[in-house]
């Protein structure tokens, strides 16, 4: 029976000897798991370095955000990336504070949710060299990517402007995005008429208008070369605007 025992502790010394290179990300407002309605919403999180090894002074440390999974830089630049040169060593334990992250929302036509999450790649270009279309895929070098996350609900504003639609009997029942191409289905009756299309970025930039036909059934748009993210389509029809959500992969 000591001879057990004898084994296992000489395997955990030995496991413990391994250097580990391992960052968390943990909200500090929005509180972690908390639903805000804030706009603009400001994030601050921490990071920390729950690895054994010290990430050193002039190093980078690379972060970002998640929207609906989609990748963005802490700037809200779709697929970015955001680092920070350290000042000083951070050691095992230390955290890295980052402040005032802001997002300003675009207002939406129903109730809409946003999963907003707070991301840490970890230290150098290596850490982010993965490829893959989740975060988890994309981190390289860290040994436990399950806390390099954390993640908060977002309530967008609501602004409702369908009654001039309607008035037009128009039904706009979807709006997706498909093989590159923006699909507007009207379910309503009426004939076709002229409308102005606006593409808005999270960033709050117009990336993309357009005139075109609105017909009853479904108006096909080809979209730009746009990077993969969240975008608002933005239809506006003789003065009343209706707006929808929409995600590019």
């Amino acid at each position: 029976m000591k001879k057990i025992y004898t084994l296992i502790a000489v395997a955990t010394l030995g496991m413990g000897a391994f250097a580990q290179d391992d960052f968390s990300a943990t909200l500090v407002t929005p509180a972690s798991g908390s639903t805000s309605s804030d706009d603009p919403v400001t994030i601050d999180f921490d990071i920390e370095n729950v690895g054994t090894t010290t990430a050193l002074a002039g190093d980078t440390l690379w972060a970002g955000i998640s929207m609906d999974g989609s990748i963005f830089g802490l700037d809200i630049s779709p697929g970015g990336v955001s680092g920070f040169i350290l000042e000083e060593d951070l050691a095992p334990g230390d955290v890295f504070p980052v402040t005032g992250v802001g997002i300003d929302w675009l207002p939406q036509t129903e109730p809409t949710s946003v999963e907003v999450c707070v991301l840490v790649y970890g230290m150098g270009v290596a850490s982010f060299a993965g490829d893959g279309p989740s975060f988890e895929e994309i981190v390289e070098g860290d040994d436990d990517v399950s806390n390099n996350s954390d993640c908060f609900t977002a309530e967008l504003p609501v602004e409702v402007d369908d009654a001039g639609i309607e008035d037009l009997s128009l039904e706009l029942s979807n709006v997706y995005v498909a093989a590159g191409q923006l699909m507007i289905v009207n379910e309503g009756a009426s004939d076709d008429v002229q409308a102005n299309l606006n593409i808005v970025n999270m960033n709050g930039q117009t990336v993309q208008t357009e005139n075109f036909a609105l017909v009853t059934g479904t108006s096909i748009i080809e979209l730009n070369n746009l990077p993969a993210g969240i975008y608002i389509v933005a239809i506006e029809v003789e003065g009343a605007v209706i707006t929808r959500k929409v995600s590019i992969q």
